[in-house]
């Protein structure tokens, strides 16, 4: 298990990822292709070391993609585990994107995520893992698609973390009956593939300032990874993505009495993106849950300052070695 010594600050954070890091990603992890159910073209990435003790099913958020997680999958990989992570429809590699519009996430429903995420498991995960344990880790969008996943398929993993998931997601106050009353105009006038309210196509102009992170050297080396490959430059959510959000969190809420696995939750608590009311709400439905925040981190509790995000990382790391024990 890594120490606190092992975790990157933030001035030691960009040398490593242009030394080791990516001597790591160059000669240990490895790549491919998986056609989904519907015949999507979706991407992975994986590695598992000598001796793994179990495997970790990695699960990103709205716009991510592999490079925003390397150096969380070089701790795993560092810590014994392996770790699996699928880009999933519309983001990265994958396929899935609107023809003229690749920078706009659009999904008509996040079940088609989540039968993403079994064909994954099934095809590529589970065959590949050597009979180890498993459990599942997951930011955001992940934790909306990965709870679905773990209520419709029960008994795979031996437990789950999520990270500021999106179990509500935050509609600036909005009740449901304007909700309703603009997903209706929306329909009608034919926008719900456009940029929903607050989003921005790519244009290019870094926003530290106002993004979901703390640490700006992390920021920089993940924008610096959208302005060099247009594959990594998803960012708007549409209508038609804030509204299958919407409906999933209701949808995942009705299924959480099949939740048995021990979960441990991060939470933020300058997170701009989540409703806090879904975690206390799902907090009533699954008692066992432990939920574990951190006030002064914003969404992205990965990328908060090196105080939170060290703690963070040695969370964990303890957490996933006792839910593969």
């Amino acid at each position: 298990m890594l120490t606190k010594s092992d975790l990157l600050g933030e001035s030691d954070y960009l040398p490593a990822m242009e030394g080791p890091v990516a001597a790591w990603l160059r000669d240990t992890v490895l790549s491919g292709n998986l056609s989904s159910f519907d015949d999507t073209a979706l991407r992975y990435y994986y590695a598992i070391p000598e001796g793994a003790k179990g495997i970790v099913l990695m699960v990103h958020g709205l716009s991510e993609f592999f490079g925003k997680y390397h150096e969380m999958a070089w701790y795993f990989y560092r810590s014994g585990f392996g770790f699996f992570f699928l880009e999933q429809r519309g983001h990265g590699y994958s396929g899935g994107k609107l023809p003229d519009a690749a920078d706009i996430v659009v999904i008509d429903d996040f079940r088609t995520y989540m039968k993403d995420l079994k064909c994954f498991y099934d095809r590529i995960v589970d065959p590949r893992s050597e009979g180890l344990p498993k459990v599942i880790f997951a930011h955001s969008m992940g934790g909306a698609v990965s709870a679905l996943f773990l209520e419709n398929y029960p008994g795979l993993f031996k437990g789950a973390v999520f990270s500021s998931p999106m179990f509500r997601l935050s509609t600036g106050g909005q009740g449901p009956v304007v909700v309703l009353a603009v997903k209706t105009f929306v329909k009608l006038t034919g926008r719900m593939e456009l940029p929903g309210p607050g989003q921005h196509r790519f244009d290019r102009t870094p926003v530290f300032e106002t993004s979901s992170a703390l640490s700006k050297a992390r920021y920089d080396y993940l924008f610096r990874q959208r302005l060099e490959d247009s594959h990594y430059q998803t960012y708007a959510a549409s209508y038609a993505w804030i509204f299958a959000s919407i409906e999933v969190g209701k949808r995942l809420m009705k299924g959480t009495g099949k939740l048995t696995l021990p979960m441990t939750i991060f939470t933020a608590g300058q997170d701009k993106l989540i409703d806090p009311e879904g975690y206390a709400e799902f907090a009533k439905r699954v008692p066992k849950a432990v939920f574990v925040h951190y006030e002064s981190s914003r969404h992205e509790i990965y990328n908060a300052d090196d105080d939170v995000r060290i703690d963070y990382y040695e969370k964990l790391l303890l957490t996933l070695d006792q839910y593969l024990s």
